[in-house]
């Protein structure tokens, strides 16, 4: 029997991209600044390049849920493969490749509290309400789950390379 979606359901949304933020700030915060914009913390990225790699996915994934839920979806342009997905990631690379690490972190955290900022304005029902695509079945708070999961996915390597134990090239 399904249910509607709650506040909780919510909640704990958020409590899942706080936690998963926060995991990634607690690695980076202690970070030597000689470690922060050295390549070889993932492949031949920095801890900055990943950190902006990051923001640009969660500026995505907000665009694309603001998209789902004011009814443009047929707007989007899907990335539907790897070269695309490549080629997307090479863009915001070569994008922000001359920002300091200042300004790299100062965007992860503009972005973060837009994001708390939109979620908080919608509705249990708008966030977990099924929405048939192009793409398949999208709920907008799934889209959002996929910022959780991509914090997750970088975590190990940042960790990895704040306890020195990544080679450097």
């Amino acid at each position: 029997m399904p249910t509607t979606p709650s506040q909780i359901d919510k909640q704990t949304l958020v409590a899942r991209l706080n936690e998963a933020r926060n995991a990634l700030l607690t690695v980076v915060r202690d970070m030597p600044a000689d470690r922060i914009e050295t390549p070889g913390a993932a492949g031949d990225w920095s801890v900055k390049e990943v950190i902006g790699h990051i923001a640009s996915w969660e500026d995505r994934l907000l665009t694309l849920t603001q998209m789902v839920l004011n009814g443009q979806a047929d707007k989007i342009e899907w990335i539907d493969s790897h070269e695309a997905l490549q080629a997307w990631n090479q863009r915001q690379y070569l994008r922000k490749q001359s920002w300091t690490w200042s300004e790299t972190i100062r965007e992860l955290a503009l972005l973060r509290e837009e994001l708390l900022w939109n979620i908080d304005g919608m509705a249990p029902e708008q966030l977990f309400q099924i929405h048939d695509l192009a793409v398949g079945p999208v709920r907008p708070a799934d889209l959002l789950e996929g910022i959780v999961a991509h914090d997750q996915e970088h975590l190990p390597d940042l960790q990895t390379w704040a306890d020195g134990n990544s080679e450097k090239p």
